[in-house]
């Protein structure tokens, strides 16, 4: 008989998470896994024929969910005389409540959330019944830069939620320390599978002077560049200021930063500011990230906060040198001296010296790039992250 397998992903953005669960849906086995995935990205999944896909945006939209199973519209105005405690933890009951119609009217044997934090699914997956709980921290609590998720109220909801759960996934070391010194989940029950990635998709495809006319960037510069959101997090604005620091003595730099986001806008007019003028490409949105990767020379995450992110390992499979911020399971992925170097987060004078000698010796950028790509095959291989996942599945059903 099949396992029933529910995997819980909120969320219409295709990042980490999303990527996450795709490596996992790639590896399972239709013959022992019936697997529906509770999702917002219907669409994602509907070239795997055996995935049944169940909407969570809106409840009555949701195939099977019969009506008895929808709550009937409530008033919301005397939320407005309640402490704003009180309305969070009202919010979150009755999220709660409305993901476990859901899921009892799509029951399964075990449930999978992609779980960071102040999440109602575990809470909802126990008030529906579900058997076993599993939940993966993508992220920590140093993602909160303004403190905004860090008042008793929210860490009520943070520890209710993490003791829901049978046991826990995190995506590095540190996201593990972090998760179990803040909401005192036992260390037991949290394994530490870090992300993985497929290095034979990642590379490289094209000379960098073939990727680099793609983009109008000239063969002859020197090209540092990362991937990304463009928001505050990923630290972008500190490498402007690194490449300010670094244009005397490298004219022909080019910083490439491919992604979108709220600081876009932002950060051209901070560097034009800064005289960086075509120095800087904004590559917007890439779907063809590798493109963006062939015509790198080296690249930078500078980021404020990160788990184990997929940029790096996909930089690192194509065989670039990475310098990254020292923070989260950064320092898991990147060998200092070996596979490129670690700096401080929101030190641009820190990375400017990091990514000096790179910059200069190219033997050296090689060296380490080759050394990167290594250690990506040695250690951050996806049919190990899912083969981990899945024998964890089954010690659970068992």
């Amino acid at each position: 008989m099949k396992t029933r397998l529910g995997i819980y992903c909120p969320g219409v953005g295709t990042g980490g998470p999303w990527r996450y669960v795709h490596s996992v849906l790639a590896g399972l086995d239709p013959a022992e896994f019936a697997v529906t995935v509770f999702c917002d990205l219907p669409g994602e999944y509907a070239p795997r024929p055996w995935v049944r896909v169940v909407r969570l945006g809106d409840p009555r939209t949701s195939p099977g969910v019969p009506p008895s199973a929808l709550a009937p519209p409530r008033r919301r105005d005397w939320r407005q005389l309640c402490p704003p405690a009180v309305r969070r933890w009202a919010g979150f009951a009755q999220e709660a409540r409305r993901l476990a119609r859901l899921f009892r009217a799509h029951p399964v044997d075990l449930l999978h959330t992609q779980c960071t934090g102040c999440e109602e699914s575990p809470v909802a997956a126990r008030l529906a019944g579900v058997p076993r709980v599993i939940g993966t921290f993508h992220v920590d609590s140093t993602y909160d830069l303004h403190g905004l998720r860090s008042g008793p109220s929210y860490r009520v909801l943070e520890h209710v939620s993490n003791r829901c759960l049978d046991a826990a996934i995190a995506v590095s070391h540190a996201t593990k320390r972090d998760w179990v010194a803040r909401t005192h989940v036992p260390a037991g029950r949290v394994v530490t599978i870090p992300n993985g990635i497929d290095p034979e998709h990642f590379r490289r495809r094209q000379s960098r002077e073939e990727a680099r006319r793609r983009f109008g960037i000239p063969a002859d510069t020197l090209v540092v560049g990362g991937l990304g959101r463009l928001d505050e997090a990923k630290g972008f604005s500190d490498l402007l200021d690194a490449a300010a620091l670094l244009r005397p003595e490298f004219p022909n730099l080019v910083i490439a930063i491919a992604g979108d986001g709220p600081l876009r806008a932002e950060l051209r007019t901070k560097a034009d500011r800064l005289g960086l003028g075509d120095g800087v490409r904004m590559l917007g949105f890439r779907a063809d990230v590798q493109a963006v990767l062939d015509s790198l020379d080296v690249f930078a995450l500078p980021s404020l906060c990160e788990a184990t992110p997929y940029a790096l390992l996909e930089a690192m499979a194509t065989g670039l040198p990475a310098v990254g911020s020292s923070v989260g399971g950064v320092p898991e992925v990147i060998a200092p001296g070996v596979t490129g170097f670690l700096v401080p987060p929101r030190a641009p004078d820190a990375l400017a010296t990091a990514l000096r000698p790179l910059l200069a010796d190219e033997a050296l950028r090689a060296r380490m790039g080759h050394a990167g790509r290594a250690r990506v095959v040695e250690c951050f291989q996806e049919r190990d992250m899912v083969r981990q996942t899945v024998e964890l599945y089954r010690r659970f059903v068992r």
